[in-house]
């Protein structure tokens, strides 16, 4: 008897959450630029910025961002990169205030290849200095908050060539955020980004990815979840300065 209460219940609760659950679906486009320069043997730079819009794909913007790194090149495909973020949030739709973050942040971030398959895997933290937004105003006040990324991107060549000039490739990318500190009180888990699209190498240094990106994320209120369905334009650009390349 007392199992049968139990399972009642257990499903009773189950229920009532799902009730309680919401999600918003939202059409979104995001822009990328990544550039990564490399000036000796362990030394190099990581540059890349962004433009997102939302309502309809294209509507209405909803953030602009930075982000800068110095490179450490632990070996040709292992490297460590640390530095800083300046993310712009426009008003969210219905109010007025504009609202900045400061980010500062360190990544791993791995390369390998498997029979002419490459996969690019990178571990970032990052430490959050939001502001406050109160009564559609914006504070200078900053709410501090912690979130761990896991991103894992495979190339696949459509040839037996491999990756080469002038040739498509596929493209599929999976990142997974999770927010801690003491802050965070609902949403530990942050969201998951899914993408599937092709390549395409526009030279020996650069390439471009275009295609389709699944985001499911958890709002802080802890009920409350989006889904978006985007657009993704990221360009690639990668410079080697050095003259004798090891």
């Amino acid at each position: 008897m007392k199992l049968i209460v139990l399972i009642v219940f257990l499903f009773h609760s189950f229920f009532v959450l799902s009730q309680q659950k919401q999600v918003i679906t939202e059409e979104k486009t995001f822009l990328g630029y990544f550039n990564q320069m490399r000036f000796t043997k362990r030394i190099g730079t990581w540059i890349d910025l962004h433009h997102r819009t939302t309502d309809n794909f294209v509507n209405r913007p909803f953030q602009s961002l930075g982000r800068l790194g110095l490179t450490f090149f632990i070996t040709d495909h292992f490297r460590f990169t640390a530095g800083y973020c300046f993310a712009y949030n426009y008003p969210v739709k219905g109010t007025h205030a504009n609202r900045i973050e400061h980010r500062p942040w360190q990544q791993l971030l791995l390369k390998q290849e498997y029979h002419n398959v490459q996969t690019i895997q990178f571990l970032r933290l990052e430490e959050r200095y939001n502001q406050e937004v109160i009564n559609d105003e914006a504070t200078n006040n900053y709410i501090y908050t912690n979130r761990l990324r896991y991103n894992y991107m495979v190339l696949i060549p459509f040839s037996k060539n491999g990756i080469s000039l002038k040739k498509l490739f596929g493209v599929l990318n999976d990142e997974v955020f999770v927010n801690f500190g003491k802050n965070i009180t609902y949403n530990t888990f942050d969201q998951n980004r899914f993408f599937c699209g092709i390549g395409y190498q526009i030279g020996k240094n650069s390439s471009v990815h275009l295609g389709y990106m699944n985001i499911y994320q958890q709002l802080s209120a802890g009920y409350k979840y989006s889904e978006s369905h985007c657009i993704r334009l990221f360009v690639y650009h990668n410079i080697d300065f050095r003259k004798e390349k090891s």
